[in-house]
């Protein structure tokens, strides 16, 4: 049995998780909060597998609350779980410990598909795409094969990135404009064969820039 908890500001998508996970015999919904406290409360007697997280809470910074997390609860993975953007904050959340993003927008069997994936390979970071799916194509062999390809300057963009430098940052870092950090960025996902900033991510590691 896969145990997972849900930390979210709105009672409605602890409704509809609710609802769902009670047709998944395999994956028990356990608590879902809304305030952090409760739920370290709750963790304090409890075990749980996966914490699905917005990232988007009142008064609370993400990037402590999963330092805290991580700290406490070493074992437990956690899913940020959100409507935003994964571009503006995916790295630096993935460096103090989330293991990957989904969109709000995902269907439920998606999200069933990243429970069952993080319980086999926790190590591996997830993503949804553009369109709401996981990708579960990465070939970790091609980034090797591709990273003699990469050009100094989009190799020191790629250091940045996996840094958690944001297109500005990069943009003085680097005095570059910012479209041209974007068009680094599309660059390296083209070369790298990847589709977003999580799996950019996972191929740095794999290529031992982090």
């Amino acid at each position: 049995m896969i145990r997972i908890a849900l930390l979210d500001p709105y009672p409605v998508v602890h409704k509809g998780f609710k609802s769902f996970f009670k047709k998944t015999p395999h994956i028990s919904m356990e608590k879902a909060f809304t305030l952090t406290e409760d739920l370290f409360k709750f963790l304090k007697e409890n075990s749980i597998d996966i914490i699905f997280c917005e990232m988007d809470l009142e008064n609370e910074n993400p990037t402590l609350l999963i330092e805290r997390i991580k700290k406490e609860y070493p074992k437990i993975s956690i899913v940020i779980y959100t409507g935003m953007p994964q571009d503006i904050y995916a790295v630096s959340l993935l460096k103090v410990g989330a293991i990957g993003f989904i969109s709000k927008k995902s269907l439920g069997r998606v999200i069933v598909q990243a429970i069952e994936r993080i319980s086999r390979f926790n190590r591996f970071p997830i993503a949804t795409d553009h369109r709401n799916e996981l990708n579960f194509n990465l070939d970790l062999n091609r980034p090797r094969s591709a990273f003699g390809k990469l050009s100094k300057r989009e190799i020191e963009v790629l250091r940045l990135i996996v840094k958690g430098y944001r297109n500005v940052e990069i943009s003085t870092e680097l005095d570059i404009h910012q479209k041209t950090v974007n068009t680094y960025k599309s660059r390296l996902m083209n070369k790298l064969g990847v589709k977003n900033l999580v799996n950019l991510y996972q191929h740095a590691m794999n290529l031992e820039l982090i």
